[in-house]
């Protein structure tokens, strides 16, 4: 790592003192209310297929469901793509294990199904047990149970969304501080978009590597990438590891490295992180911008 000044405003005045910090200093959250569920998707999804589901409704309590279905496939083959959401898969190919060998549905739009795609459809729709719970009326509507349906999707997606909220907290300092001092930022930076903006060249480990940002200081390029982790995970040691690398590639005079990151999930790979820390010039986390550190990297040049 590399002192600053800042280090002293925050009562650090060494090495060990740092990194104590860092560990003492990380956030338990960076959820916003926006996290839980991204209802602006859920309900664009929902409304591209409600047509086809309203359709479905039309099974809801009704006896002889196979049949009926059958009837509705041959006059709205539409309907067919929405089978695989009804349980709550994406995949428009499901493949079944049975004792005959593996089977393979296909859900994907045609104009029409011949009579033996039919049955198959239908009796896939029957088995996984679909046709049953809508003859009893357990499901009173479609489009709601496909709501929550989605809604239950989506919460695979927090974990990327924990990824672009610390990128979108850490843009609110990048871009204040840019404003104030004058200087230029780019977002999800390539080596290519970075000479395209800024005429720098930057060395860099992969050809398609993205940096979360990019800051033009006017005399001096800084390279910032960002993460947060709230849990343990065997992936912080190779993270750590990567950022390691990544910093010894494409640090020099005219181009610095910054890594933001947070998380109680380090406490329990401190020594991976403090390898990094180590290394790398500036490993920082929101605590520590919230006192100044970045703007004072980026302003000062260091």
């Amino acid at each position: 790592m590399k002192y600053i000044n800042g280090y002293k405003q925050i009562g650090a005045f060494s090495d060990n003192e740092v990194f104590e910090y860092i560990l003492e200093n990380l956030k338990d959250t960076i959820h916003t209310y926006d996290f839980f569920v991204a209802w602006e998707k859920v309900l664009r999804n929902v409304s591209e297929i409600e047509i086809s589901l309203n359709i479905l409704n039309t099974l809801i309590g009704k006896d002889d469901v196979s049949h009926r279905l059958k009837g509705l496939i041959k006059q709205y083959p539409q309907i067919v793509s929405t089978i695989p959401i009804l349980i709550a898969v994406r995949d428009k190919n499901i493949k079944i294990a049975s004792e005959y060998g593996d089977i393979e549905y296909v859900f994907s739009k045609k104009k029409y199904y011949t009579d033996e795609e039919i049955e198959k459809i239908v009796f896939f729709a029957d088995r996984c047990g679909f046709l049953k719970i809508v003859e009893d009326k357990s499901i009173k509507n479609l489009v709601d149970y496909v709501i929550g349906v989605e809604v239950g999707l989506d919460t695979n997606a927090r974990k990327n969304r924990s990824g672009i909220a610390m990128e979108n907290l850490v843009e609110v300092y990048v871009k204040s501080i840019c404003i104030k001092h004058g200087f230029k930022y780019l977002k999800q930076a390539t080596v290519d978009k970075i000479k395209m903006k800024f005429n720098k060249s930057v060395s860099t480990d992969k050809a398609d590597r993205h940096f979360d940002f990019a800051v033009d200081t006017g005399g001096k390029l800084y390279l910032i990438e960002t993460n947060y982790y709230s849990g343990a995970g065997s992936k912080l040691k190779s993270v750590a590891g990567e950022f390691s690398n990544l910093f010894s590639v494409v640090k020099n005079d005219d181009v610095g490295f910054i890594w933001v990151t947070d998380g109680k999930g380090w406490l329990t790979s401190k020594r991976p992180l403090l390898e990094a820390f180590n290394i790398v010039d500036y490993i920082i986390n929101i605590n520590m911008i919230n006192n100044g550190l970045l703007d004072e990297i980026l302003s000062e040049g260091l």
